[in-house]
């Protein structure tokens, strides 16, 4: 997932998109790294998937895209629901979501997607359009 993660920061790069190249850049070598930490306590692996039992790299961008916010999530935490993490984003003003996740691949990671898109449509914001940016998988 890091490799994968750092070739799109690289695509990204050369499309002169600087700002989700550095994103991707800092998530590539942040799975690098956890990687080598699971690897010093005798192995481990590093999943993407529901809110409460993993961790999560959430990112925020303005219209301008210089402006973005990143929120931790530590393994087996509760107490973040989409409401939590996202509603103070989503205003009336909204009408378009993109989300851009390479690991949604697993039932569970598409209702966790449905969930969101259920909470986005109940909300204050007149969203008409909704994007999933996710990678093939090999």
């Amino acid at each position: 997932a890091g490799a994968e993660t750092l070739k799109r920061a690289v695509e990204l790069d050369l499309a002169s998109r600087f700002q989700e190249s550095l994103v991707c850049y800092q998530e590539g070598i942040d799975l690098l790294l956890q990687v080598v930490k699971g690897t010093g306590r005798g192995g481990g692996s590093r999943t993407r998937g529901g809110l409460t039992a993993e961790l999560c790299d959430t990112i925020f961008f303005s219209s301008d895209g210089k402006y973005h916010k990143q929120i931790r999530i530590e393994e087996n935490a509760t107490g973040f629901s989409y409401e939590k993490l996202f509603q103070e984003y989503l205003t009336e003003t909204v009408s378009e979501v993109w989300v851009e996740d390479p690991y949604i691949r697993q039932a569970h990671q598409l209702y966790n997607f449905l969930r969101f898109c259920e909470m986005i449509v109940k909300g204050p914001c007149k969203v008409k359009t909704i994007h999933l940016l996710t990678s093939c998988d090999e």
